[in-house]
């Protein structure tokens, strides 16, 4: 049973906490959406970013992983282990292809060098439709894992090192977001403050570039050990909005999605942090 692998060890955790005939476990998360079209040489369609509340089905006797569209949760796509193409330290990868449609599932492995975490995890499913030489994609990232109780986010201060990870579009094209910050919390005060340096490289067409160091501040949610931040635009006109929870039995991680606009873009990913 392959869970540590691609399901970080707090989800591993949560499992352990199931009876042990309960082979199908729902795990609480949360997911958003970007679509786009795009071709060799510039994108169109892009900006409908979604937010959900949502799950992650894993199913310990096949060691299968099932995730649900942001729109329509009856809309659904299980990946199983005859379905890796790819591992590396960081990510494990599932690819499924039907048709003109492909889909991968990126999933964070446990102990990864990106970043180490316990309580939380992530992945990306994509699905993408190429014809007449466009491809029209769902970018989807979906964050869960075992959220904090309210106790743990009622008093007392935090410090996280984050990275991000995410799909920005613009008219030129996709890129790959990356970056690391800081996220703090003053559970006394119920307010967060965040910072984060992010990169965007280009998937097919456009040339990279810097968003610059991105800040935020916002709301700590006692009982739903969430939180929610709103970005100021900074001075190479990006801004980036957060929200999520806190995870872990004494608010030990973060996890949650993210939003960047500016600069005629838009662009949707995770950000979790230790």
């Amino acid at each position: 049973m392959r869970i540590i692998n691609s399901l970080a060890a707090g989800a591993a955790v949560f499992l352990a906490a199931v009876p042990a005939q309960a082979a199908t476990t729902k795990i609480p998360a949360m997911q958003s959406t970007i679509q786009y079209s795009k071709t060799s040489a510039a994108a169109s369609g892009f900006g409908n970013y979604t937010r959900a509340t949502s799950q992650v089905v894993y199913d310990s006797a096949t060691d299968t992983y099932t995730v649900r569209d942001t729109g329509n949760v009856a809309t659904t796509s299980t990946f199983a282990p005859a379905n890796i193409t790819s591992t590396t330290a960081n990510y494990t990868t599932y690819t499924k292809t039907s048709g003109s449609t492909t889909e991968t599932l990126r999933l964070l492995n446990s102990g990864a060098p990106l970043i180490s975490l316990t309580y939380v995890d992530y992945g990306r499913w994509r699905r993408a439709t190429t014809a007449s030489g466009t491809t029209s994609v769902n970018d989807t990232y979906v964050v869960f894992g075992t959220k904090s109780p309210s106790s743990a986010v009622t008093s007392g201060t935090a410090s996280y090192a984050t990275v991000v990870d995410g799909t920005f579009v613009n008219k030129t094209g996709s890129y790959a977001v990356s970056g690391t910050g800081t996220f703090d919390a003053d559970f006394t005060a119920g307010t967060i403050a965040y910072s984060t340096t992010a990169s965007a490289t280009p998937e097919t067409s456009g040339t990279a570039f810097s968003f610059g160091t991105m800040t935020g501040t916002g709301s700590i949610a006692v009982k739903s050990a969430g939180f929610s931040g709103t970005g100021v635009t900074n001075g190479s006109g990006y801004a980036m909005d957060v929200a999520g929870n806190f995870y872990g039995p004494a608010a030990n991680e973060i996890g949650g999605l993210f939003r960047i606009k500016g600069n005629s873009g838009n662009g949707t990913g995770v950000i979790v942090g230790n």
